[in-house]
């Protein structure tokens, strides 16, 4: 499909409780109205978003358009149909004004994406990950090993969420982080993650790669419950 059409709120819709019915407007008080450059308003004048203006001699020479307050008001009631151009313009560009059909919803969200894993490429450098990984597999506990490297937890775990190489690279380091052992019966399970501070044999909680995979399997069927 090359053309989608649409029908959204008149672009005046929102800011119609600041518009002054006796008042005279020009493109550049619209524009200031709007929070917008000149220009753009006169490209909605192009396309016919803002009809009814007269055209009055400017102080500069030649002429501006000019509304009444009231035009104005009346015009900010109207929805306006949109046509959107695949052909012509990017998904991702369609999105941001205003398209929401499956493809530009799938390009702005793929857009996000890239825009908020570079942000935390940023935050969590290659440098400080390899720190993380050295640091716990040297038996430092993740949470220790983030405050070390100058990151939080949430972005250690944040990452591996999405980079499969970081996930199986943390996952590796946490086995030596297992109390217990991978050959023992009780590795992953739940008396493995919640340990036992009492009897004859007490043993801390686990938070080696195994407990934390049956931790991370009980989150995702209890929110699936949920």
């Amino acid at each position: 499909m090359s053309r989608t059409t649409t029908q959204q709120p008149h672009p005046l819709a929102d800011y119609a409780d600041q518009i002054d019915p006796q008042e005279t407007y020009t493109i550049r008080r619209v524009a200031a109205l709007l929070g917008m450059a000149p220009t753009s308003v006169s490209g909605m004048v192009t396309h016919g978003l803002l009809p009814g203006s007269r055209l009055r001699p400017h102080a500069r020479g030649g002429r501006q358009h000019v509304w009444t307050g009231k035009q104005l008001l009346r015009l900010a009631k109207r929805p306006v149909r949109v046509q959107y151009d695949h052909e012509k313009f990017a998904p991702a560009t369609l999105y941001r004004v205003g398209c929401r059909c499956a493809a530009c919803v799938d390009a702005h969200s793929a857009e996000s994406r890239e825009r908020r894993r570079a942000l935390a490429e940023e935050a969590f450098t290659a440098e400080q990950r390899r720190l993380v990984l050295d640091l716990v597999a040297a038996q430092t506990p993740v949470a220790e090993a983030a405050k070390e490297a100058g990151v939080t937890l949430h972005q250690v775990y944040g990452r591996a969420n999405w980079d499969a190489a970081f996930a199986e690279e943390l996952d590796e380091a946490g086995w030596s982080l297992c109390v217990l052992g991978q050959d023992d019966p009780q590795c992953s399970t739940a008396g493995g993650y919640r340990g036992n501070e009492r009897g004859e044999a007490p043993r801390p909680a686990c938070r080696g790669t195994g407990c934390r995979e049956w931790r991370r399997g009980m989150s995702q069927l209890e929110r699936a419950a949920a």
